[in-house]
């Protein structure tokens, strides 16, 4: 089952994902990614939020410390593990639940804002996803989700070419990879069962956005400059992560 070999794959990644975070934690991009969400999520205080496929907790400790009440869900149970370790030694008090990103139990119109990182890309059911964000948001509430098109090279040569380029070019500027190339090999193998390996984005997220019910959709092609260094610039040219801000 796909599901089963998604959560077994990120499970086998959780230390060494949290320790990606840690090191988030204590550099510039801290600052950079609390400035991008409040930009999208306002100035208001105690808004309740949702953190989906939170890994080892970086969006729900950095919403945490900006006083909303947060909850964070993974299906990982490994990742949720380090991510209350992650919590604790942060001092931040967050309700962590093992759930589907489809199918939260919380009540309806419950949550001011709902936040995914790198997460979209592996659903396999993205529109229910964002039809059950829909039912979940409060008639003002927002969802932000911030991905790029990591795997679109699997069906396009031509991108591939160019990320195995940018890739090269990083490794020569001190990039280190911190995957094996087992874990590379089932990282792809996983993305080319998933829909959203095949759609160009943000694009088809702002139709299905809308298609699900929400009434405005702003969205940010490419905000690496703001929220990678100059390694990860150079690695990630050819598929910049962007923004998608749909408000209810």
């Amino acid at each position: 089952m796909l599901e089963q070999r998604i959560e077994t794959y990120w499970n086998g990644r959780a230390d060494s994902y949290s320790d990606l975070i840690k090191r988030e934690m204590v550099c510039q991009k801290k600052q950079a990614w609390e400035s991008l969400l409040r930009k999208y999520a306002g100035e208001q205080e105690n808004l309740t939020v949702l953190d989906v496929g939170t890994g080892p907790g970086f969006f729900a400790i950095l919403l945490a410390g900006m006083n909303y009440s947060v909850t964070a869900i993974d299906k990982c149970e490994e990742m949720l593990k380090e991510a209350r370790q992650n919590a604790v030694s942060a001092g931040k008090n967050i309700r962590f639940l093992k759930a589907d990103a489809h199918d939260v139990d919380l009540p309806k119109e419950s949550l001011d804002l709902i936040v995914s990182r790198n997460v979209t890309w592996l659903l396999p059911n993205p529109m229910e996803v964002y039809q059950e964000w829909h039912r979940l948001l409060k008639p003002t509430g927002k969802a932000l989700v911030f991905d790029a098109n990591w795997h679109l090279g699997l069906s396009d040569p031509a991108l591939q070419g160019e990320c195995d380029k940018y890739l090269q070019m990083a490794i020569e500027k001190g990039y280190k990879q911190n995957i094996s190339p087992m874990q590379r090999k089932e990282n792809e193998a996983i993305a080319r069962k998933l829909p959203l390996t095949y759609e160009k984005r943000p694009l088809w997220d702002e139709q299905a956005f809308r298609n699900c019910g929400f009434r405005q959709v702003e969205v940010q092609d490419n905000i690496s400059s703001m929220v990678h260094d100059e390694i990860e610039q150079l690695l990630y040219k050819p598929t910049p992560m962007f923004a998608i801000c749909a408000s209810k």
